[in-house]
């Protein structure tokens, strides 16, 4: 029962630090999927062939990836015995035999750097993936040794004033917020030049049949920025002179550049009241 509970405070404590990472780099606009974690530390054969310890990774979409490794799947991993590293594997590898970790480009910052720090080695990646970090793999603990302490270095990544202790719904509200934050600002930018992008009509329904989906996003103002970018655009088919009309998103967008900006001003007025 003991190691039972363990392996869940684990599992809650490596998935917050996860999303604390993924915070900063959504933050620095950075397109992610999920987070994970592994609390449980069994010794059976399949995770002593690929794993042997508690881990966690921050999931990059496949579209962002293939943009600095077109010819390889590749992921942002923690281990933890060794810390943050950035597995690659070649496509057509998937199922050969050998370790997980190899060709694994390692950050070798320690066992629980901050977020900024893995964001910088994320940063590194994208500039050259076979330069950034080091193909060493450092180690910074023995594999399942002095866990309870591991949990309790990594406490500090709970969010303390985060009202619900999953981290799944804590990466969610930040990945949704990400999104909305980086909608508004682009329909807001000022950069409405008009521009002919070849399309098929079956890539445009495509479109839209993605954008309904996003609709049932949990995150409403997501939700509705879906419903008005895609209203917008089927009833702006077929008309000539549509591209101004029909912005209903753009309309929302500086409603919600307004209600954020008068939020600032009110909180910097009550700091400068204190």
């Amino acid at each position: 029962m003991a190691e039972t509970k363990l392996a869940g405070a684990l599992k809650n404590v490596i998935g917050h630090y996860m999303t604390a990472v993924a915070e900063k780099l959504l933050a620095e606009g950075m397109p992610l999927s999920s987070v994970t974690a592994w609390g449980r530390y069994d010794d059976d054969e399949d995770r002593e062939k690929h794993h042997n310890d508690v881990e966690g990774s921050v999931n990059l979409n496949e579209s962002f990836v293939r943009r600095f490794l077109p010819d390889a799947e590749a992921g942002l991993h923690w281990s933890g015995t060794s810390g943050w590293c950035l597995w690659i594997l070649p496509k057509g590898r998937a199922g050969a035999s050998g370790s997980f970790y190899d060709g694994a480009r390692w950050l070798g910052a320690g066992l629980i750097p901050e977020p900024d720090r893995v964001a910088a080695f994320l940063s590194a990646v994208q500039l050259d993936p076979h330069s950034a970090g080091s193909d060493d793999r450092p180690f910074y603990r023995q594999p399942l040794e002095d866990l309870p302490d591991l949990c309790e270095r990594l406490q500090v990544h709970r969010r303390i004033d985060y009202g619900n202790p999953s981290y799944e719904l804590r990466f969610n509200d930040a990945r949704c917020g990400a999104y909305y934050d980086r909608t508004a600002q682009a329909l807001t930018s000022g950069a409405d030049d008009i521009v002919n992008v070849p399309v098929r009509r079956s890539e445009l329904e495509a479109l839209l049949h993605l954008l309904e989906f996003a609709e049932g996003s949990s995150h409403k103002p997501v939700r509705l920025f879906a419903d008005y970018l895609a209203g917008d655009i089927a009833q702006r088919r077929g008309e000539g002179d549509s591209v101004n009309k029909h912005r209903r998103a753009l309309a929302y967008a500086i409603e919600a550049k307004e209600r954020r900006e008068q939020a600032e001003r009110r909180q910097q007025k009550d700091d400068d009241g204190e």
